[in-house]
C-alpha cells in the first residue's frame, strides 16, 4: 500500500471522526434542547387550555352572580358567619310584637364545635340463637330501636361549624306563646327548639284569672365559624 493511499485512508477516517464529534458535541444538544422545548410548549399549551376552560366558567358564573348573591343571602342569615347576635335579638323583639308576648329574658352561652350526630342502634335480631347463659335483664331497661340515620356532611366540621344554646323567656297567653315558638322555628335565623316549660301566671289581686303562662324556650342556633380559625365566643345576654 503506498503512501498516496495510506494518507487518503487517513483523511477520511479523520473525517468521520470530525463529523461525528460534531453531532455529539453540536447537533445532538441542539435536538435535546429542541425536545425539551417543544415538550414544554406542549404542556403550557394544555395549561392554557384548562386556565381558558377555568375562565370561561367564572365569566358564565360571573353572569349568574346576581342570582347567587340572592340565594345566598337567606343562606348567610340563617347560619351567619360570626355570632351575628344583635340582629338575632332584633327579631326576638319583632316576633315577641306579632306575636302579643312580652320578651323577660334572653341568655347565650359561649358557642361549642360541631360534633357529629351518632347514628341510631339498631335493635338485635331476635332470630339470632346465642349459646351463651342468658343474662338477667330488667322491665324497666331500653331496647334500642332502629331508626332513619341522621343526615350529615364531610363539609361540616369541629373546626368551621358551632353551635350557641339559647334560653328565651316570654310571657303571655298560650296560643301566643306558641305561635312565637312557631315563629322561632320557622324565622330568618335558624333555631333548633330542644324544650319548652310552661308556668301559670297568678292573676294580680282584684283581676280575673287571665290564662297567661311564663314561658322558657330552650334551643340552638349555629354559626359558620370564621376561616382564620378564631373562637367564636359571645357574652351572656
Amino acid at each position: 500500500m503506498d503512501k498516496n493511499r495510506l494518507w487518503i485512508i487517513g483523511c477520511v477516517m479523520v473525517m468521520v471522526v470530525v463529523l461525528l464529534g460534531g453531532f455529539v458535541l453540536g447537533i445532538q444538544p441542539q435536538l435535546a434542547a429542541a425536545a425539551a422545548a417543544n415538550e414544554e410548549r406542549a404542556s403550557v399549551a394544555t395549561s392554557n387550555a384548562g386556565q381558558s376552560a377555568v375562565l370561561d366558567q367564572l365569566k358564565k358564573d360571573f353572569e349568574n352572580i346576581d342570582a347567587l348573591n340572592a340565594e345566598l343571602a337567606p343562606l348567610s342569615a340563617s347560619v351567619p358567619s360570626g355570632t351575628g347576635m344583635p340582629a338575632f335579638v332584633n327579631q326576638l323583639d319583632a316576633l315577641a310584637g306579632a306575636t302579643q308576648v312580652t320578651l323577660d329574658g334572653f341568655t347565650v352561652t359561649d358557642a361549642t364545635p360541631y360534633a357529629p350526630v351518632a347514628a341510631p342502634v339498631a335493635a338485635a335480631d331476635p332470630s339470632a340463637a346465642s349459646t351463651a347463659e342468658p343474662v338477667p335483664t330488667s322491665s324497666d331497661a331500653a331496647v334500642p330501636t332502629a331508626g332513619v340515620p341522621p343526615v350529615t356532611s364531610a363539609q361540616i366540621t369541629e373546626t368551621n361549624f358551632a353551635s350557641l344554646a339559647v334560653t328565651v323567656t316570654v310571657s303571655g297567653g298560650y296560643a301566643n306563646a306558641l305561635n312565637f315558638v312557631n315563629g322561632l322555628q320557622t324565622g330568618e335565623r335558624l333555631f333548633l327548639v330542644t324544650g319548652i316549660t310552661t308556668t301559670a301566671v297568678d292573676a294580680a289581686e282584684g283581676e280575673t284569672a287571665s290564662g297567661a303562662v311564663s314561658s322558657v324556650i330552650t334551643g340552638l342556633i349555629y354559626v359558620l365559624v370564621p376561616t382564620e380559625g378564631q373562637a367564636v365566643a359571645v357574652a351572656a345576654g
